[in-house]
């Protein structure tokens, strides 16, 4: 007998084109897990657009109308009263206390957004509700808290709002605001605590949560990528063709900047000394804000954003990743390892991923001794093909689509 597909709404956060995040490419990934179990899961999408910003066009629409069966759309470009509740919320912190809005706040959940969502689970009776993003938990437990119907609910933690906060205090404008991070953690976690299951993606927020979580709410579960596994077989390192040396993908983010200012002035000098002809691609929003010194603009492409950056991996020797600071899993070295590409990172980059100094990739926060890793892969063919075939052990053993469906499945019941 068949069994009848269970109904679950999925929550997108922001529009999903064009791909210029790595969290637009972790919702396309659970997309398309959606799309192979389609015989288990019958999935609509919901989202709403924001006062005057992150529109759905009807090409948002339509690439999510692949996967879903329907596309609920909120309305809050036109909604003020939802636009002044969010704000003034952000003036009462920010403004008069001259400190971060908390974590557990319904900034990103006024009135109008939840009425709208209790209305779609009252209509259409879902089994699951599927929030993304604990910015967007109290959503989620508002709308289900008044349901007549069970309705299981899942949290899937793009990243702790406390890492998050953590990393974020010293850009604007956040800059200068206070942030207790003891008593929002504290506030964070009983917030989480109200979910039935909670996705987590690094190992390292695993491990602050964990003590204070019933462990069968965890579940370790890496982003799905849409890209991962690109072709049956991707070109075996030894094989490739090379265009690059180096190659980065980041967007507009301030930690990207930073970490690209940092790499361009304190350790590219040291490369192009002992290998002046060095190629490197810059990928992404993050070359509008990058500054390079005259004398390398021969050594950099700034590529921009890449419709499709495949090609852009195949034809790279080594990526580097050289964050001072961020949260969560770094989706671009997640991405990375889908074509077992030697890795050269920080410790901020490598956290919540198995990668192991020495074994599968190169971390280090020295700029000496990152510029020394990088022109050793590059003058080293067997350390890079080494690296390459430990990182893809690594991506097939954790990371591929069928070792994160397995845990999905297990997760959902399937």
């Amino acid at each position: 007998m068949n069994q009848t597909p269970k109904k679950l709404l999925l929550h997108l956060p922001n529009v999903l084109l064009p791909v210029d995040t790595g969290a637009k490419r972790k919702f396309l990934g659970t997309l398309k897990y959606f799309r192979e179990r389609k015989d288990f899961f019958a999935v609509d999408v919901f989202g709403r657009n924001d006062f005057r910003q992150n529109i759905w066009t009807s090409e948002q629409k339509e690439e999510v109308l692949k996967t879903a069966n329907n596309f609920f759309l909120h309305h809050g470009e036109n909604n003020l009263l939802d636009f002044l509740y969010s704000r003034s919320k952000s003036f009462y912190y920010q403004k008069l206390l001259k400190q971060q809005i908390p974590v557990d706040s319904d900034y990103f959940s006024p009135p109008g957004y939840v009425k709208f969502l209790r209305s779609l689970i009252s209509e259409h009776k879902y089994d699951t509700v599927w929030i993304q993003n604990p910015d967007y938990a109290q959503l989620g437990l508002k709308a289900t808290r008044s349901s007549v119907h069970p309705v299981h609910t899942v949290l899937d933690i793009v990243d702790l709002l406390c890492q998050l906060r953590l990393a974020r205090q010293n850009i604007p404008p956040l800059k200068g605001l206070k942030f207790d991070y003891e008593a929002n953690l504290k506030k964070e976690i009983q917030l989480l605590n109200q979910y039935e299951d909670l996705i987590i993606t690094s190992q390292e927020e695993m491990a602050i949560i964990k003590p204070y979580i019933p462990s069968d709410k965890l579940h370790l579960i890496p982003y799905p990528l849409d890209e991962s596994n690109p072709t049956d077989s991707v070109i075996p390192y030894s094989n490739r063709e090379f265009k690059y040396d180096l190659m980065y993908v980041g967007a507009s983010y301030h930690p990207n900047v930073e970490a690209m200012n940092f790499f361009l002035s304190s350790i590219f000098p040291e490369i192009v000394a002992k290998k002046p002809d060095i190629r490197f691609a810059v990928a992404g929003k993050v070359c509008d804000f990058i500054q390079i010194d005259s004398a390398f603009k021969q050594n950099i492409d700034c590529l921009g954003f890449v419709d499709s950056l495949s090609e852009l991996y195949l034809t790279s020797r080594v990526v580097i990743c050289p964050l001072l600071h961020g949260s969560g899993t770094k989706i671009k070295l997640q991405e990375a390892m889908t074509y077992a590409i030697p890795i050269v990172t920080t410790r901020c980059g490598a956290s919540g991923l198995s990668l192991k100094d020495g074994i599968n990739a190169f971390i280090t926060d020295e700029p000496e001794v990152y510029a020394e890793r990088i022109l050793n892969l590059l003058k080293e063919p067997k350390l890079a093909q080494q690296l390459s075939e430990e990182v893809a052990l690594t991506f097939e053993s954790e990371y591929s689509n069928s070792a994160i469906y397995s845990k999905l499945d297990a997760m959902l019941g399937i």
